[in-house]
């Protein structure tokens, strides 16, 4: 199903179909209009598509009278970070993150560097969809200029959150996979300033994706095989946007990507004990680790937008969502893979312990994580059917945070539309494998029965 996917954060389809230039002019437009022609930050993503989109996103805001930073291939993280510090109104990212190739996306961003909010974003939808766009005649266009000194300050403020003596005199091998995308060209001044010696692979800008763009263990099996021959003390795949990550071991493990949340979680609430914010399908992982640390745990809807939002409400150390992705709010509003490898490395270095170590420090669960295509319309149909068979179980609590969550005390199931796809998602997890597996089919026959 490759129908466009509308939400009040962006916008995301199937480049040629139903994601097309008229499109993605509308919404930029409507952006613009939105800002009322303030500075926008502009950055994308190395997919072969990215530049027409670019060409069709930057007409439209300079005819919306925006003055365009372009920061030209940029990972999302890095122009989130940027917004603020620039003092612009908004951005826009043009990137697929962890679709697989042929989809692109539009993401927009707030004056703060985080998503768009929703007010905001439903602004815009009603300014998209009525066809309400800012046109400036030739005396008010916008004005573009093109930024390329934007990493060097990202990575002075990074480092000021990092114990950076301690990483650099660990003196760690590292391998990396930017799977081709959007964060390059950044990884080797980064490697520098952290004193590491970094193994790119997949590490060419490209429009083609070598391997799975999303973050897990079955993406992971290529640098899983030679880790050890190269003698890497610890190995990051990351999505093409820089926004999701996962992790192998020395050892060759390749975790899966709850463990991202957690082990970072299990090093900063040591040191800095506060309130974790996670989405109501991250692992149990994240609050058995919070509560080894004597530290609350919030919970939210599916997204970065509300991780961020809940980060700022509850004064939160960090949040984070178990797709492998981490918020630390002293530092920006983004999920942001560059710091979530130094904050690993970083926990390895003060330890002394290896990445197997403190993954193995970690509580362990089964979880089974499954998918059907589906459509919007079907989608809450099939929420509704779940939610009457959650009525019917024993000993087990339900809620509808966000889709449908059944907690028993051995574990849960969750069940939801996907934000960013045409797809219902289910997710078990339980001290038991076969548990978590048989949770997970009976919601997907639910499902099914609608379908």
């Amino acid at each position: 199903m490759k129908a466009l996917r509308l939400a009040t954060y962006g916008i995301r389809g199937f480049v040629g179909s139903s994601l097309t230039p008229h499109v993605v002019m509308d919404l930029a437009g409507a952006f613009g209009t939105y800002l009322e022609g303030g500075t926008v930050l502009l950055g994308r993503d190395t997919r072969y598509s990215s530049p027409m989109l670019r060409s069709a996103t930057l007409a439209s805001l300079l005819g919306a009278g925006c003055r365009v930073l372009d920061f030209g291939v940029c990972p999302t993280p890095i122009l989130q970070h940027a917004v603020p510090r620039r003092g612009a109104n908004g951005a826009l990212s043009i990137t697929g993150g962890h679709n697989e190739a042929g989809w692109n996306a539009l993401s927009l961003i707030d004056a703060q560097g985080a998503p768009l909010e929703p007010l905001g974003g439903e602004r815009v939808l009603e300014l998209f969809h009525a066809g309400d766009i800012e046109r400036r005649d030739w005396q008010h266009l916008g004005q573009t200029e093109a930024v390329t000194d934007f990493f060097p300050p990202y990575l002075d403020d990074l480092e000021a959150q990092l114990n950076l003596s301690a990483i650099r005199k660990a003196r760690f091998t590292v391998l990396a996979d930017p799977v081709g995308g959007a964060g390059c060209a950044f990884l080797a001044p980064y490697a520098a300033r952290l004193g590491i010696r970094l193994v790119a692979m997949n590490g060419q800008p490209s429009g083609y994706l070598a391997r799975e763009p999303e973050p897990r263990p079955r993406s992971a099996q290529q640098m899983a095989s030679i880790i050890g021959a190269l003698g890497g003390a610890a190995g990051f795949l990351f999505s093409s946007d820089m926004q999701r990550m996962s992790v192998v071991t020395e050892t060759g493990e390749p975790a899966s990507e709850e463990y991202t949340l957690a082990l970072i979680a299990n090093h900063l609430l040591r040191k800095r004990p506060g309130t974790l914010v996670i989405n109501d399908c991250t692992s149990r992982m994240a609050e058995d680790i919070a509560a080894r640390h004597h530290c609350p745990v919030v919970r939210t809807r599916v997204g970065q937008a509300y991780i961020g939002a809940t980060l700022i409400d509850e004064d939160a150390v960090m949040g984070g969502e178990g797709s492998g992705s981490v918020m630390l709010p002293t530092f920006s509003r983004a999920f942001d893979g560059f710091l979530m490898m130094a904050l690993v490395l970083e926990a390895m270095a003060e330890t002394g312990r290896n990445l197997s170590e403190l993954i193995a420090d970690i509580p362990r669960y089964h979880i089974v994580k499954r998918s059907r295509e589906c459509e919007s319309a079907r989608a809450y149909q099939a929420m509704d059917a779940v939610k009457a068979w959650s009525q019917l179980q024993k000993q087990a609590s339900a809620q509808t945070l966000d889709g449908v969550r059944v907690d028993w005390e051995d574990g849960w199931v969750y069940a939801r539309p996907a934000h960013t796809e045409q797809l219902v998602r289910v997710i078990s997890e339980s001290n038991s494998r076969s548990r978590a597996l048989k949770r997970a089919e009976e919601v997907l026959r639910v499902v099914d029965q609608v379908l």
